[in-house]
């Protein structure tokens, strides 16, 4: 295998290429601090790297906690939007595992990871879908094709992997009736050391921002039309016709370590998704204390219920602008940083370890 070794360490995350080092193996390894009484593949076509290092960051810290647990977790990436040739070398690579495999349980993140790693049959396959790979990826008026064929592939993928996980009980409906039984609904977790609340406007200076400024935070990619966010920017038109000095900035294309930051020196973030699994943006901020406007999709009505300065609204300008202004009037809300504590990365690696020893048990 071909892909570049990556390993972890307690000062944080080095290449191969960084560090001058040569190891035979082809697979990235993580190197744990203490010995691994479990073997797992992660094979995932969302993986940081030099181009993309915010892509697949919730992936990695999966990783990172699982390895703290005493797991010795391999990771596979899969680089397809470079190059499709990607899919076909992982594949190449997975059947090879066929011969000999040296894990225990093979872990597929979204589901056309999942697709290769079938192609091996000596381990157990895990596969934990993200969003819309199983929920299809919607535009204005419909699903859109190509998602819709992708999402009825990939829920078929449950009926022969030995465990699912969703990120909702939301997405679990959209499973075989037969593979729902095998399904765990086991959200992303979050570093809840990495995002913590941080003095708004020491951020703000930080950044560069004004002081006075109301800031609305959309953090995704404008492009995608799932994320709607063309409402998003009616939202903040809508609401700065109430209040002044109102913006939207958009946070995209950062790096793992300036996310936190930006939520830090925003005043509420807005989600105006039109689907999701168990939103990463949502729970972060709320982890660094700052209200949430919302739309009604994946988890967020439940990790939202009864914290003070979040709101979860229709897709109307209307409803979405009045919640926005509520969320800016009301301050930082340190109950949503309470309401993450079950959802830290260990916590969360955790329930992931129990899966694993369920699909060994059987």
């Amino acid at each position: 295998m071909n892909a570049q070794l990556e390993t972890v360490e307690r000062t944080g995350y080095r290449t191969e290429a960084e560090d001058g080092r040569r190891r035979s193996t082809g697979l990235p390894t993580w190197s744990g601090r203490r010995a691994a009484a479990l073997k797992v593949l992660f094979v995932t076509n969302t993986w940081p790297d030099e181009v993309r290092p915010w892509r697949g960051s919730f992936v990695k810290v999966q990783a990172r906690s699982l390895e703290e647990l005493g797991v010795e977790v391999s990771v596979l990436p899969i680089y397809g939007y470079a190059s499709r040739a990607a899919y076909l070398r992982a594949s190449g690579d997975l059947i090879r595992l066929n011969a000999a495999c040296p894990y225990d349980v093979v872990h597929a993140h979204y589901g056309h990871s999942a697709v290769v790693a079938r192609l091996q049959v000596r381990a157990p396959l895990v596969v934990t879908y993200w969003g819309t790979d199983l929920n299809g990826d919607p535009t204005a008026d419909s699903i859109t094709p190509k998602s819709r064929v992708e999402a009825a592939v990939f829920r078929q993928l449950a009926r022969v992997s030995a465990a699912t996980m969703t990120q909702s009980h939301r997405m679990t409906r959209f499973l075989p009736p037969s593979a729902r039984q095998r399904n765990h609904v086991v959200p992303a977790g979050i570093d809840l050391e990495r995002f913590r609340p941080v003095d708004r406007d020491a951020a703000r200076r930080r950044l560069g921002w004004p002081l006075d400024e109301k800031v609305i935070l959309f953090a995704g990619n404008t492009e995608r039309s799932v994320k709607n966010y063309p409402l998003a920017q009616e939202v903040a038109r809508r609401t700065a016709a109430r209040l002044p000095n109102v913006s939207l900035r958009v946070a995209w294309g950062l790096t793992p370590e300036e996310v936190p930051l930006h939520m830090s020196a925003a005043d509420a973030l807005l989600l105006t998704s039109r689907s999701e699994g168990s939103p990463n943006v949502v729970k972060e901020a709320m982890a660094t204390e700052l209200p949430v406007v919302a739309t009604p999709v994946g988890d967020v009505e439940e990790r939202m219920l009864g914290v003070p300065g979040c709101y979860v609204r229709p897709a109307d300008a209307d409803a979405l602008a009045e919640a926005v202004a509520a969320a800016l009037g009301h301050g930082r809300t340190p109950e949503a940083r309470a309401a993450m504590a079950s959802l830290g990365s260990a916590e969360v690696a955790g329930r992931i370890l129990d899966v694993y020893r369920t699909v060994l048990r059987r």
